[in-house]
């Protein structure tokens, strides 16, 4: 019995460990951006977005707390724009710039244009299976947020590697983050492509079946899009105009 013991402490001990050691790490290297949805009020679209600019002209200039705007364009929540900070992490969120001056000129600059506030999300970057190929500022990004089935999460992993092998072949970004806060509506995950123009809509595939066969082999295609619907709940589509506030 106390032998017993003895090997349960050892293994509980080297899961900490290993654990902590993990912590650590990923606290070094990951990459995460605070999204914060906002609705302005009719007729103060322009207001809004300048006084947006203004305060992060001030005050979110450097990163871990740079900011921009987006603005959504299709889907259900079109219209809204979005207020992003980051590249950051958990760690630096306690410093961040959030008292005195700071909400003072949030609230008498900002607020007064804003309808409603919406959700506030942290999505962190999967470095090892995402892929960027350039510094490029994008002009808009399509956004897929997924439900990934219950117990397929490795599963979907594999899909996605091999999707990231096709987009590096293809010389495209081709980014996924995770929601580090899930409330089960749809949102496990999220992927990101860049786009110059809308022009580049205009592929069915998005032009990626080609790389993607010339990677995992000819007739590969079909069976990643059986892949993909046994490992996927949900997606919700939606594109994003970059830096609206520029």
């Amino acid at each position: 019995m106390r032998t017993n013991k003895l090997w349960l402490s050892i293994l509980l001990l080297g899961v900490l460990l290993i654990t902590n050691t993990g912590i650590s790490q990923e606290k070094k290297s990951y990459q995460m951006v605070e999204l914060t949805y906002m609705l302005p009020k009719i007729g103060m679209e322009k207001a809004f977005v300048k006084a947006v600019k203004e305060h992060n002209q001030k005050f979110h200039s450097q990163d871990p707390y740079k900011a921009s705007l987006d603005r959504i364009v299709t889907g259900h929540y079109a219209g809204w724009y979005v207020w992003v900070m980051g590249s950051t992490m958990f760690n630096q969120l306690d410093a961040r710039p959030n008292k005195g001056t700071h909400n003072d000129d949030w609230d008498k600059n900002v607020s007064p244009t804003v309808k409603n506030y919406g959700m506030v999300e942290y999505w962190r970057k999967n470095d090892k299976l995402s892929f960027k190929a350039n510094d490029n500022t994008p002009a808009l990004e399509n956004i897929w947020f997924i439900k990934v089935k219950e117990g397929s999460y490795y599963r979907f992993k594999d899909v996605i590697k091999k999707f990231k092998d096709a987009f590096e072949k293809k010389g495209d970004n081709f980014f996924i983050y995770n929601n580090q806060f899930r409330q089960d509506d749809g949102r496990d995950v999220a992927i990101v492509w860049t786009m110059n123009s809308w022009a580049d809509m205009d592929d069915e595939d998005g032009g990626i079946k080609k790389y993607y066969e010339e990677v995992n082999g000819e007739g590969s295609w079909i069976n990643a899009i059986k892949e993909w619907d046994a490992v996927t709940e949900s997606i919700k589509s939606e594109a994003w105009e970059i830096g609206v506030d520029k």
